[in-house]
Order: structure tokens, then sequence, then C-alpha cells
């Protein structure tokens, strides 16, 4: 198990990197179908694939929102807006994973990725104003937390209605991190079916997350680096066949797992 969970791990680990930089997701995406593949169906299925996911999505937004950062990328007004709902709602989502059917979780997915893959291909129209964030941050992080992703799919394309792009993908970075690690903290504390089900995987956590840490940073630094070089559209254009390409690959691993 140690060996797989490194492997799986660098793979993972570079592929959300990268998504990281430039979308401003977590890595659920990724990490999600990975884990539950490589994982034994017999100890909860998605619900542990989530709650590694979450883990794993600590370390990817915190390098990511540095990267960030330190270009500047990180709206402080909006990330106060939205960080209370966030956490709070995650924290209630992961909770309600120990009861979702795989299926769903897979189909859910399949629908945010098709989702985001539109909202990025089309124009939208800038305004101002935090009220809307505010109002947006429960529900945000209700379904982050249930499907162990950052938060990105939805908050990037709700923050590029008033930020630039590269602003709403760093903010979106560092607001997914924390939000991932209070609904780690508060599960952790108050729900104690989680102990077991980590402590029987124990080894392929240790290895993917270590993976994870040492191939991410360099995927991350380089795909966030793209802001300055690539147009807007361009990216724009990228996230969308990315977007596109992982909806139908949940759809159809979502539909295997109904068949099966």
């Amino acid at each position: 198990m140690l060996f797989t969970g490194l492997a799986v791990g660098a793979l993972a680990g570079a592929a959300s990197g990268a998504l990281a930089g430039l979308a401003g997701i977590g890595g659920g995406l990724i990490y999600v179908p990975l884990f539950y593949i490589f994982l034994p169906h017999d100890t909860n299925g998605t619900s542990l694939a989530i709650f590694i996911s979450l883990l794993a999505i600590v370390f990817t937004g915190g390098f990511s929102a540095r990267a960030h950062y330190r270009l500047g990328h990180l709206d402080k007004a909006s990330a106060t807006h939205l960080l209370p709902g966030l956490m709070v709602g995650a924290s209630l989502g992961l909770m309600l994973t120990l009861h979702l059917p795989e299926a769903l979780v897979l189909a859910a997915l399949a629908g945010l990725d098709a989702w985001i893959a539109w909202d990025y291909g089309r124009a939208t129209t800038a305004h101002q104003g935090k009220g809307p964030l505010w109002l947006a941050s429960g529900p945000i992080g209700y379904v982050s937390g249930s499907l162990g992703i950052g938060g990105g799919t939805m908050l990037v394309p709700l923050l590029r209605r008033s930020l630039p792009l590269r602003m709403a993908v760093g903010t979106s970075a560092f607001c997914g991190t924390l939000m991932a690690a209070a609904a780690l903290i508060v599960n952790g504390i108050w729900v104690p079916a989680w102990r077991p089900m980590l402590g029987s995987q124990g080894w392929f956590v240790f290895g993917a997350l270590s993976a994870v840490l040492l191939v991410m940073p360099h995927a991350t630094r380089w795909s966030a680096r793209l802001h300055t070089e690539l147009g807007e559209k361009d990216i724009q254009r990228l996230l969308k066949v990315v977007f596109s390409i992982l909806a139908l690959a949940m759809l159809l691993a979502a539909i295997k797992e109904l068949v099966t």
C-alpha cells in the first residue's frame, strides 16, 4: 500500500498542482477519482477518498495560494466575506459523505466539471459588491466538503464576475485551503468514525501525501506563472478543454458504478 500510495500521489500531485496554479482548484477533481480507484472498496468507498482528498487539498491549495500571493493575486476583502460560510458548510458536507452513494458522488463531480467548462466558455459581466459572495459561501462549502474538492470549480466563476481571472484564482486557492483545513479539524474532533477508516489505510495515506508534497509544488509554480505569460482568453479556452475531458471521465465512471 505504501508503494501504491507513492505512485498514485505522484500522478495526482503533478496533475492537481498544474490545475491548482492555473484554475485555483484544490485538486479534488483529480484526487477523489484516483484515490477511489486504488483504495479497497470495503473501506467506505468514496467517503474515505474524499477525506484523504481534503487532506491533500490543504497542501495543494497552500502551495498554490502562496505562489499567487507572491504574485499579488489575492483579494482580501472577498476572502473575508467567503471564509466563514465556506468553513461551516464544508465541515457539515464532509460529515454527510459517510452516507452518500458512490455513483452520486461521481455523477456530481461530472456535473461540476461540465458546468465549469461551460462557464469558462461564455462571456461574463463584471459587477461590484460582496453580498453574493457571502450568500453563496455556505452552499459552496457544503458541496465542496461533500465531494472532497477545494471549491475552485464554483469559487473562481463566482469571483471572476468582480475580479480579474488571476485574482479570482489566487483568492479561490487561499479560501479553499482554509476551508478544507477547517472541515478536517472539525470532523477529526467530532466524528470518531473517521479514525479507524484512516488507520486501516495509513500506509497508503502516508505514501500518497508524501508524493503529492514532493511533486505538486513544482507543477503549481509552473502553472501559476502561465497567468503572466498567456492571455486570459487563452487560459479560459485551455481550462474549457480540460474540464470537458474531466466531465466525460467522471460521467463514464458514474455509469460504470451504477451498472456493476
